[in-house]
């Protein structure tokens, strides 16, 4: 999968998302895995539904942050958490 600022990511189905305490966290089914996400990654994966894409999952993180985060940061964390995902096997 090549990723750019164009690229609509959709998660897989199957892959369940959920808030444990204060941690958001996604299970693998299929690799029986759980990943731990930070606050940034928890809001790109919320947002990879196929129908926005990188460029507008990074303007989300950007106004969820507010001045904390620039728009290159924003792009950039958004770019390196999907990578990860699809790395994983969690995109379809």
């Amino acid at each position: 999968m090549t990723i750019d600022l164009q690229t609509s990511p959709k998660g897989r189905e199957d892959v369940l998302f959920r808030q444990l305490d204060d941690e958001w966290v996604i299970y693998d089914p299929t690799a029986d895995e759980i990943h731990v996400l930070n606050p940034a990654a928890a809001i790109v994966w919320v947002h990879a539904t196929g129908e926005a894409s990188v460029a507008g999952i990074a303007r989300a993180l950007q106004e969820t942050f507010g001045d904390q985060l620039e728009e290159t940061a924003a792009r950039q964390d958004t770019m390196r958490a999907i990578e990860q995902f699809a790395a994983k096997g969690l995109l379809v």
